[in-house]
């Protein structure tokens, strides 16, 4: 389970944690989905993240809507969060083929998250 670290304040873009199994490379990768145990709110990690001592410093993004408390678990793994279409526009349609000449097909919907 990894933690929070130390107290974070609203608008906080850069959040300790601690706790990780081991030390390494590509403990969060930018663009993974994180949350907090405290908040609805839903974060994007906006660069890889090299845990050291089993902790590590994670920039997100957008920045926090509600303050941390020291040791709040974070979620990363399966983060549940809701969402609802922007519009009613939604596009499919044939992008190509793959090297074996199957037709590869794109579908595109604009979601927002529902707070």
């Amino acid at each position: 389970t990894v933690l929070v670290n130390g107290v974070h304040a609203v608008g906080d873009t850069t959040i300790a944690m601690d706790a990780f199994a081991s030390d390494g490379a590509g403990r969060f990768k930018a663009g993974d989905f994180i949350k907090f145990a405290s908040h609805n709110k839903v974060y994007m990690v906006v660069s890889d993240v090299t845990s050291s001592s089993n902790a590590a410093t994670v920039t997100i993004e957008p920045p926090l809507t509600t303050a941390l408390a020291d040791d709040s678990v974070v979620t990363y793994d399966n983060v549940p969060f809701t969402v609802h279409l922007t519009n009613d526009v939604q596009e499919f349609g044939a992008v190509g083929a793959d090297k074996d000449g199957n037709v590869l097909y794109q579908f595109e919907l604009d979601v927002e998250e529902t707070l």
